[in-house]
């Protein structure tokens, strides 16, 4: 971990607020999952092979975009890029800026994993079937894992582009 300096404690608020949100998000999953098993749908004709197939297609493809946009947006250039549009500010407010610019890059995956155990969740609910929610929970489940928020690690990264 990195040490206590002034520079290093807006990249501390960052990691925090992102450690609460991605918690936040990946126990919200399990709730879908489980709300899934725990309460029955309400009676209504359970979908056609069409529809099962459509929410499984645009699950995959979720998964797949949300994969991308994180492994891009945090990739060595895409960073070098970022910390290269601070270059010449004071260093702790570089420092804060680069670990700003890191929200989102985390954020927006991590609302496409969501979105990926709640197409299983209404899956589940209209075909009546709380097995359908297990596919599209597992992939959400392990992206949003996978997902970790690390900034530090990636400040760490930083040493190497100077």
């Amino acid at each position: 971990m990195h040490s206590r300096n002034k520079a290093a404690v807006p990249v501390d608020k960052n990691q925090g607020a992102l450690k609460i949100v991605w918690l936040a998000l990946l126990l919200a999953m399990f709730a879908y999952t489980a709300v899934a098993f725990l309460f029955g749908a309400p009676d209504s004709p359970g979908p056609g092979k069409d529809v099962k197939t459509a929410f499984l297609a645009g699950g995959a493809a979720l998964c797949v975009v949300s994969f991308l946009i994180y492994r891009i947006s945090l990739s060595d250039e895409r960073l070098r890029k970022r910390f290269s549009a601070t270059e010449g500010m004071d260093p702790k407010k570089r420092t804060e800026e680069f670990s700003n610019g890191l929200l989102m890059r985390h954020v927006v995956p991590w609302g496409l994993n969501e979105s990926v155990v709640l197409l299983g969740f209404v899956l589940a609910f209209i075909g009546k079937s709380p097995e359908e929610t297990v596919p599209f929970s597992v992939c959400g489940i392990a992206l949003q894992t996978y997902m970790y928020p690390k900034l530090d690690v990636l400040l760490e990264k930083t040493k190497d582009f100077l």
